[in-house]
């Protein structure tokens, strides 16, 4: 039942612009607002940690966006859900970066992943990089959302920018290859000539 529920979210999520694209001809756009509602409080009912503070900020900025949507009845603040959902990915990507751990270092340790000081430079590194990568969708999402048609914003927000960061996803991960290659030759070069000493 989990597995469906997180693959009809993740649908619903991820089809957002396409949705509004289809159906604001055919329903006013507070009826978003419930849809809206409706997942973020699935997607927090689903996770499995409850009490984590990025979960609850997520949930709470979902909650805030569907009541102003509901409130003021506007087909603009409809295109603006993915540009404050970027934004708020990217803050609690940047926020974790003045903690011990930043998000994606904890996310390989729950993994089981060995964290070396390589590592937790790397995770550094990479967790500004989809910070930066993350604003830089939003402010193009608001650009079309404000300047755009329908179409064109459904397009980049339902399409193109999942292509967009799914390529920088898949260079990041060829990068990480040759990264976590070239230190493993390194430490392995640093042991034998210790032990050769």
């Amino acid at each position: 039942m989990r597995a469906r529920l997180i693959f009809v979210v993740a649908m619903v999520t991820l089809g957002y612009p396409v949705i509004v694209d289809f159906g604001v001809q055919r329903v006013s756009p507070a009826f978003f607002a419930l849809l809206l509602l409706v997942v973020a409080s699935v997607k927090f009912a689903i996770a499995k940690d409850k009490k984590d503070f990025y979960q609850l900020a997520i949930l709470a900025v979902a909650i805030v966006f569907s009541i102003l949507l509901a409130v003021t009845n506007n087909q603009l603040m409809l295109r603006l859900y993915p540009v404050i959902m970027s934004i708020s990915v990217a803050w609690i990507f940047a926020s974790s970066l003045r903690e011990p751990e930043n998000i994606l270092l904890r996310m390989a340790r729950m993994a089981g992943k060995t964290i070396t000081p390589e590592a937790q430079f790397y995770t550094r590194r990479l967790t500004l990089l989809w910070v930066l990568l993350l604003l830089a969708n939003a402010v193009v999402a608001l650009y079309f959302a404000l300047f755009g048609t329908l179409a064109q914003w459904a397009f980049y927000c339902g399409f193109l920018s999942y292509i967009l960061i799914g390529l920088v996803f898949i260079l990041e991960l060829i990068y990480r290859y040759f990264y976590i290659a070239r230190h493993q030759r390194r430490a392995l070069t640093v042991t034998e000539s210790n032990n050769e000493i």
